[in-house]
């Protein structure tokens, strides 16, 4: 697991590399992503001919190993996932006041506030970076808890790309980015992304988006 060091909100970067590929299945197609991807530099998944996908693992923050593990299938191979960030955008006070339906008395809770691609819109070739804004509601404040957020995306109803990253998190609100490349024959289309955040014995939250590709 990724630890993150208490209270002081913080950028970190995650430098991804490429661990595996995975075996090919019968899709084919483009793919789905966000800003420069000379900033974001990361790791091609699916590269190769007939490889589909692979796992990338990060580097260290906080002292603790952790992974952040991806594939891209289909419309997506070719693409390269690039490095993960996150930030602390509000203690568990201000996070508290903002779900005033909170109780602490059902322990620890977690809720996305916000999800979205930026930019909206991409040309291939281009990077969408996945964006996910969540609330960790915990009892008390020196309580961590793990975290396990999943990015999938979906095209014509296949799933073609998915990234997860198990992270340990104390409570407040946190925003983390996946920034995804798409390869320069990326299918026009619209692309749907299923993102979700969960916590042992903290429950689940979904929620939907769309990005498209021009």
């Amino acid at each position: 697991m990724l630890k993150i060091n208490g209270g002081i909100s913080m950028r970190k970067t995650v430098c991804l590399a490429l661990i595996a590929a995975l075996i090919l299945p019968t899709l084919t197609g483009c793919a789905t992503t966000n800003r420069g991807a000379r900033e974001h530099r990361g790791a091609v998944v699916g590269a190769g001919a007939g490889a589909v996908g692979g796992a990338v693992i990060g580097g260290l923050v906080g002292g603790r190993r952790g992974a952040v593990v991806g594939g891209l299938l289909g419309a997506l191979t070719g693409g390269i996932v690039g490095n993960y960030h996150d930030q602390k955008e509000k203690d568990l006070a201000e996070t508290r006041r903002a779900h005033a339906e909170y109780d602490s008395v059902r322990g620890t809770r977690v809720k996305i506030e916000r999800v979205r691609p930026t930019p909206a819109v991409v040309a291939p070739g281009e990077t969408v970076e996945i964006q996910m804004t969540y609330a960790v509601l915990t009892p008390r404040e020196d309580m961590m808890v793990p975290v396990r957020e999943t990015r999938e995306i979906l095209f014509n109803g296949n799933r073609v790309g998915e990234a997860s990253v198990d992270i340990e998190r104390e409570g407040g609100t946190w925003r983390s980015v996946v920034p995804i490349t798409l390869p320069r024959d990326a299918r026009p289309g619209s692309y749907r992304v299923v993102a979700s955040v969960e916590s042992r014995g903290g429950g689940k939250d979904v929620e939907e988006i769309t990005f498209r590709v021009r």
